[in-house]
């Protein structure tokens, strides 16, 4: 038999295979924050080895309380996370379109602070080639106006430790007081792997980053926005959904070690990694995802299709192996009920 190199890209549906659907149900909602005739909801799904699950809060907001007659997403976004103790927001002023998204926390009631794991670590960050902020010159080709120096790590964990009092981490290299911001996200990481069924954390720039999707309740007919979250007005009965997206460069969930650039993936692409929506989790517990956890059947069937959805064979799990060996080298989807996972052999 051949050596075959399998490789899980992501968990997708395609166009040509059903996937779950999910549908926004206001009156399910059990966290909502401000008072108002109308209201929104913030929606955030993780990418990590815990709970599939896409965790819901709602806003409620009235138009003659802002200038213009519309919340931004930043707003939003800083009341809720100010007003509940199980999300956490890590955010930076980039310039004048505002702030972005950097990293997002979350932790189950029974839980601790992921801020009691969080750490920066600014040997990786400043050793970075990705990252053009220069700590100790000024980088004048990208804007930058002054460096903080050795005081960076200093700067960087009071921000960490402030967040206790309002659960959002205000990134201090920013474009606000260097004149070009600091885009070193991801050398922002817990100190060792979380227990992702207690706590999540997910953060980044350049290995992942947060893409910021808009729209009704409707989850199949949400849009990628165009957008930033300063710059996003919100309407009654909107919906902001952030979900954190890998990019080809490797992810971890822990800080990495000081110089090393390729450290292996610490996230489970078949467990954790997923492209589309996971089902709503309105009461914020380990049970309440919506997912019902089943044991593998050897003997239950899956089927084969190419990539444009042309059914190839059905076969016993048992004997999948065996037949994605027999198959030419290409890229496969492989379903199982509602699921179907990429394949790249």
């Amino acid at each position: 038999m051949r050596r075959r190199k399998l490789y899980i890209a992501a968990l997708m549906a395609a166009a040509t295979i059903p996937a779950v659907a999910y549908t926004l149900d206001w009156d399910r909602i059990e966290f909502w924050t401000g008072e108002g005739t109308c209201r929104s909801a913030l929606v955030v799904q993780f990418q990590d080895n815990g709970p599939k699950a896409a965790y819901v809060w709602g806003f409620r907001w009235n138009p003659e309380d802002y200038a213009d007659g519309q919340p931004s997403g930043e707003d939003m976004f800083r009341a809720i996370a100010e007003n509940n103790e199980d999300l956490l927001l890590f955010t930076q002023y980039t310039g004048w379109m505002g702030h972005t998204v950097d990293g997002i926390g979350f932790r189950f009631p029974e839980a601790g602070s992921v801020l009691d794991h969080l750490a920066y670590d600014f040997e990786g960050a400043s050793n970075d080639e990705r990252v053009s902020f220069d700590y100790f010159t000024p980088n004048s080709l990208m804007g930058q106006t002054s460096a903080p120096g050795t005081l960076t790590p200093v700067y960087c964990r009071k921000a960490i430790a402030e967040a206790r009092n309002t659960n959002i981490i205000e990134h201090p290299i920013n474009a606000r007081d260097y004149g070009y911001p600091a885009y070193d996200y991801d050398w922002w990481q817990p100190a060792e792997p979380l227990d992702n069924s207690q706590l999540r954390w997910n953060a980044g720039w350049y290995d992942g980053y947060w893409s910021y999707w808009v729209g009704g309740t409707d989850f199949e007919e949400l849009s990628y926005s165009g957008l930033g979250m300063t710059s996003r007005k919100l309407s009654d009965g909107q919906v902001d959904a952030w979900k954190y997206t890998l990019l080809d460069g490797p992810v971890t969930g822990a800080v990495r070690k000081s110089g090393e650039q390729n450290p292996p993936r610490r996230i489970d692409a078949g467990t954790g990694a997923s492209e589309q929506w996971h089902a709503l989790n309105y009461s914020h517990t380990n049970t309440s995802t919506g997912v019902a956890a089943t044991a593998s059947d050897p003997d239950a069937t899956v089927t084969i299709h190419t990539l444009q959805g042309v059914h190839i064979k059905t076969v016993r799990k048992s004997a999948l192996t065996e037949t994605l060996d027999a198959l030419p080298g290409g890229c496969y989807i492989i379903k199982e009920g509602s699921k179907a996972t990429k394949l790249i052999k």
